[in-house]
């Protein structure tokens, strides 16, 4: 930022001209800040998107919703519901939930949850399918998984070192969504805040010490800020799928983001990927986000 002049000797207006320029700046310059949003298109389940510098896609501006996740299962008949691992006060569980009954409520706007990459996947194919069949797409155009390139450009961060997920990760700064102090602000995201422990929350599990964000577990999407791009929940809520294997060994795919779960700092990075589970894993804190890839000069 640019060194104001001591304010002393300066005339009211040069003052208020400057503080407003540093005001501006400081701004522009924060990752969980929004700038005026740039137009979105917008799909038949109502979901929206918008592009991304730098990356030729499109972002969805939310998590993929309960209620897109329902169109698809209830068009295809897909089942998305084994081994579903859920939070229980004695820890992690297999206990018969999914992502249609995770074991807390979830509405048709809160981010669907507990579904792995193939599942996404899967949803990201149909999807492009109903919308071509709606002639809303044309032959060229589809939806996927973010690469995580793509995901860390939509996450505002700057070009970083390694030459794999895993690597990047190892070298990746401490910079949150909301900027580089932690504790989170008030209001940052949904994260593991103090309204967690509830009576299904695991007894060894962490929370970060003073915040509440208002939500024990998923939050409606668009319930935070969102970013310069405007897009939401690129921090918490729930971890969301890239196309990427996060190393050569090919033994996790790429997660980003953090979770309701989440509550350490280095979870929280906007460098983090995740590599707790091989990629069939149906955690209750995986979800996803699809990107719309469009034919040059598409109107």
């Amino acid at each position: 930022m640019p060194m104001i002049p001591a304010v002393r000797s300066l005339p009211e207006s040069r003052l208020l001209r400057l503080l407003s320029m540093a005001a501006g700046l400081a701004l522009a310059a924060s990752p969980g800040r929004a700038e005026t949003p740039p137009p979105a298109l917008e799909n038949s389940l109502g979901m929206r998107f918008v592009p991304v510098p730098g990356t030729g896609v499109w972002f969805s501006v939310w998590d993929t919703r309960v209620r897109d996740f329902q169109a698809f299962v209830e068009a295809t008949h897909y089942d998305a519901t084994a081994e579903f691992a859920t939070l229980t006060r004695s820890g992690w569980a297999k206990t018969g939930a999914s992502w249609k009954s995770p074991g807390f409520p979830q509405g048709p706007l809160n981010p669907v949850c507990g579904i792995n990459w193939a599942d996404a996947r899967a949803f990201c194919a149909w999807l492009t399918e109903h919308e071509r069949g709606l002639h809303r797409l044309s032959g060229g155009q589809h939806y996927r998984l973010p690469t995580d390139a793509e995901w860390s450009a939509a996450a505002g961060l700057a070009p970083e070192p390694g030459a794999t997920p895993a690597e990047k990760d190892a070298h990746g700064a401490d910079l949150f969504a909301w900027g580089a102090a932690w504790p989170p602000p008030a209001g940052s995201g949904n994260f593991a805040g103090e309204e967690a422990r509830d009576g299904s929350w695991p007894a060894d599990a962490a929370v970060i010490a003073g915040y509440r964000d208002g939500f024990a577990r998923t939050a409606p999407v668009g319930s935070f800020p969102p970013n310069r791009l405007g897009l939401y929940d690129m921090a918490g809520n729930v971890w969301q799928w890239c196309e990427d294997w996060s190393s050569p060994e090919h033994r996790t795919r790429v997660l980003r983001g953090g979770s309701f779960y989440n509550s350490s700092r280095r979870d929280l990075r906007l460098a983090r990927r995740a590599d707790f589970d091989p990629p069939e894993t149906r955690a209750v804190n995986f979800g996803m986000r699809c990107v719309l890839v469009r034919d040059p000069g598409a109107p």
